[in-house]
């Protein structure tokens, strides 16, 4: 009998996006878990889950039981995870819908991205206090696409001399009580906060986050290397996009850059888009922390996936000209970056193989937070989250959670 991989597939089997299949097995040119590489690959699938994965030579499974997806042209990766998004496709995150959540989450899967953060922006209390209310309630639905893993809150405990464009009359100086009532309304779905640790209260207000179960992000931070250390060691873990809206790094002031550049247990963010962060700055971010502690992420806005106009961010209006995002005082507002370019940019401008760069995408968000036993990875009894990438590293095909939710037309 002729190995799984060598018979011949019925014909039109994936002609339409299946969606609702309960078990099926994926045949694929080869798979990056990312800790290993398996030519000839083949993933099994029940449900939502998993099941097993090897070689199409070696794993041997019950064909009658099995829809056989084929897509031996392409590479299967794990899905990727977005920390840090505010929007897709003319919709804001903050608008908190059940609308405006399908649309970013269904472009999303477009570009690979299976599970994100819905992160907000500094507003008003009302504004902040109604979306993290409507967003909590939508984290367990289905999407349609990529899965709200939880949220994301940019602000509005940050620093006003690096704030970038967030409302300065909405920065708040840090409140546990303003903070625990967030969580509180988010039905305790906030899952990450960005902070400024220099401001007054700072270092406590992290060991309250903290002693709450949230993880800290230092970002629009004018921190000193010192007050950044103690951050770090008061439970921060993450860094809001690396060297944006930071102080700058001097050889005698390294500031809170110096202390993310320089501490392996830090997780950076990275917009690499080739607008906030220059390749060569890239590079020494790379060489300083190494493939395994780097986030890609795309702090996109709304204008993502959408012609060159104007879009909201909250209650800023952005300008956006050849794909770059500003306000009209031409400070940078977010990006259009999907985490496919980005992965393809990441490898492009360091040179980074591929099951290296795929950390960025998936195992290491994973494990920032803190989902890595379920996800950023192929292998038994995680979700299958799964992402084929043909030749150019173009997303042909994405599954949520089990479901395909996207296909490239042929």
């Amino acid at each position: 009998m002729l190995p799984v991989c060598l018979r011949q597939p019925v014909a039109d089997e994936t002609s339409a996006l299946p969606g609702n299949m309960s078990k099926f097995a994926v045949f694929t040119k080869k798979i990056i878990t990312p800790d290993t590489i398996i030519p000839h690959g083949l993933v099994l699938v029940e449900g939502r889950k998993i099941l097993e994965v090897g070689t199409c030579f070696s794993l041997a499974f019950d064909e009658t039981e099995f829809e056989a997806l084929h897509f031996e042209q392409e590479t299967l990766v794990p899905g990727f995870i977005d920390v840090h998004i505010h929007g897709a496709r003319g919709r804001d995150i903050m608008e908190g819908t059940r609308d405006a959540i399908a649309v970013v989450s269904k472009y999303l899967a477009t570009h690979g991205t299976t599970a994100y953060l819905a992160t907000t922006v500094t507003a008003s209390p009302i504004e902040t206090m109604q979306a993290v209310e409507s967003l909590g309630k939508l984290v367990p639905e289905e999407t349609g696409g990529a899965k709200i893993l939880g949220l994301h809150l940019e602000g509005p405990f940050i620093s006003q001399e690096k704030r970038g464009v967030h409302p300065p009359e909405h920065i708040r100086l840090p409140s546990t009580r303003i903070f625990d009532e967030l969580v509180k309304m988010s039905n305790d779905q906030v899952r990450l906060i960005t902070v400024a640790p220099e401001v007054p209260g700072g270092l406590d207000f992290i060991q309250h986050i903290r002693s709450k179960g949230v993880l800290v992000s230092l970002g629009h931070s004018n921190a000193t290397y010192d007050v950044a250390r103690q951050a770090i060691q008061a439970g921060a873990s993450n860094a809001t996009h690396t060297f944006n809206a930071m102080r700058d790094f001097s050889h005698r002031q390294p500031g809170v850059l110096g202390a993310v550049l320089t501490d392996s247990t830090v997780w950076a963010e990275l917009i690499a888009d080739g607008a906030h962060v220059d390749p060569v700055a890239i590079q020494m971010l790379l060489k300083c922390k190494g493939h395994r502690r780097i986030l890609l992420v795309t702090d996109a806005i709304s204008a993502a996936g959408m012609p060159d106009g104007e879009f909201q961010l909250g209650s800023l209006l952005v300008k956006v000209s050849q794909g770059v995002c500003r306000v009209p005082e031409g400070s940078l507002a977010g990006s259009t970056l999907s985490l496919d370019r980005a992965l393809r940019n990441m490898i492009n401008w360091t040179g980074i193989p591929l099951e290296e760069a795929v950390y960025m995408t998936g195992r290491n968000p994973a494990e920032s937070i803190g989902v890595a036993q379920t996800k950023g990875s192929i292998q038994p009894g995680y979700d299958a989250d799964m992402v084929l990438l043909n030749d150019d590293l173009n997303v042909h095909a994405t599954f949520c959670e089990g479901k395909l939710v996207h296909r490239q037309a042929e």
